[in-house]
């Protein structure tokens, strides 16, 4: 059992780093073609890539605003979960070495 959690974090953990991974190298060219879409166009909309945009508003006068995801803190995160990694991998090796019948060593 606990085999398959390590498995099912190890997944998970990966899933993460991807998408940070994704979202540091996201450009911003589809929401670009979004603020120039006319409505006959509007079906385009799905196939467009907004994964970076956190926020998007079309105001009453016609201007288009977009907020993006902050790179730097993408990248933050993706050192922090790296560095994380690293640790655990660390950790795991160091566990691997004890074992219980060798006594504490004191």
């Amino acid at each position: 059992m606990d085999t398959q959690n390590k498995r099912g974090e190890g997944a998970a953990r990966q899933e993460l780093l991807d998408e940070l991974r994704r979202l540091a190298r996201w450009k911003n060219n589809d929401v670009v073609k979004l603020a120039f879409l006319d409505g006959e166009e509007a079906d385009g909309v799905d196939a467009l890539d907004l994964s970076g945009v956190v926020e998007l508003r079309r105001n009453a006068n016609g201007t288009f605003e977009a907020k993006f995801v902050d790179k730097v803190r993408v990248l933050a995160m993706l050192r922090e979960v790296l560095d994380q990694e690293r640790g655990g991998a660390l950790e795991d090796f160091l566990d691997g070495l004890y074992r219980p019948e060798d006594g504490d060593g004191t």
